[in-house]
């Protein structure tokens, strides 16, 4: 019972998550009018390390050598992640972005049975089917090519399932705030090595530009990263992905609000299904897999 309440209880922290993440397309939209790719990866990235790290110094200063191992691999997954979808969302919608990099919805049960070799179950594969399907409907309209842009986005979302397997192994035994920290400078530290060869820095920044960064950093980096990766400690990764997957729905309603974008009947069709996926893995009974003591020396999938 307390097993399935702390699970409840990260579910929707996640639910947190996928809101500032879902509006956060329009926020990254916004910033791009003004910011590079990479450079706003600096600007978004660096500040939130340094200010997590000054708030959380002592959790940092604890941070153990395997701790940092598996917060370096983590980070240098997650920095693929953002560099593949901020560089698409250049070339392609931010609605096609969302359907596309939702993919990790599916990827995510099949990494994981890659990885373990334990297969996660015909439901776990039914809800995550069900909630692509409904992701398509609410964001993939017109015609459907894969450009540079959508290629980006589909990269995007393998290192984001991937991302989600590493952190929920390595949570297990190290301090999950450090873990995010330094996996957020990671990004950062990244982007910042090659954003001076590749791009220009930004001669002008507009206020819209810099209220969304300004957004990016405190609420799609600081808080969202933060809590996923705490969050992750009590609840699975196939949860994780279906939770987040609802940053699509966020995504359309912030930009029929604020951009003005149409809702369709279609579109709702599509909220209504990503809800049953989600409703039926929390409704299906919690079974708990025992998990086989590995040596410090396993190797993370």
């Amino acid at each position: 019972m307390i097993l399935k309440r702390s699970m409840l209880l990260a579910d929707a922290a996640l639910l947190g998550v996928a809101l500032f993440w879902g509006v956060g397309y329009v926020a990254v939209k916004a910033a791009l009018e003004s910011f590079t790719p990479l450079w706003l990866i600096v600007f978004r990235f660096i500040p939130s390390f340094i200010f997590l790290s000054v708030i959380f110094r002592r959790r940092m200063a604890a941070l153990t050598l395997p701790a940092a191992r598996s917060g370096l691999l983590a980070g240098c997954i997650l920095a693929m992640s953002f560099l593949a979808s901020t560089t698409g969302l250049v070339y392609t919608t931010a609605g096609k972005q969302a359907f596309i990099t939702t993919a990790y919805v599916v990827l995510v049960p099949l990494l994981l049975w890659v990885a373990t070799r334990r297969f996660p179950g015909f439901g776990a594969f039914f809800t995550a089917s069900l909630c692509f399907v409904g992701m398509s409907f609410l964001t993939l309209q017109g015609g459907f090519s894969i450009g540079l842009g959508d290629g980006l986005s589909l990269l995007s979302a393998f290192f984001l399932a991937l991302h989600m397997l590493v952190v929920e192994r390595s949570v297990r035994n190290h301090d999950p705030v450090p873990l995010a920290i330094l996996q957020i400078g990671v990004v950062g530290c990244v982007a910042l090595i090659l954003a001076p060869f590749l791009e220009k820095l930004p001669a002008h920044v507009s206020p819209v530009a810099w209220t969304a960064l300004a957004y990016n950093i405190f609420l799609g980096t600081v808080f969202a990263l933060v809590t996923q990766n705490v969050a992750q400690k009590h609840t699975t990764s196939t949860h994780t992905a279906l939770i987040l997957s609802l940053e699509g729905v966020f995504g359309a309603v912030a930009g029929a609000m604020v951009l003005g974008e149409i809702f369709t009947g279609k579109m709702i069709a599509g909220c209504v299904l990503i809800f049953i996926s989600i409703l039926i893995t929390e409704l299906l009974p919690l079974k708990v897999v025992p998990v086989a003591v590995e040596s410090p020396s396993a190797s993370l999938p």
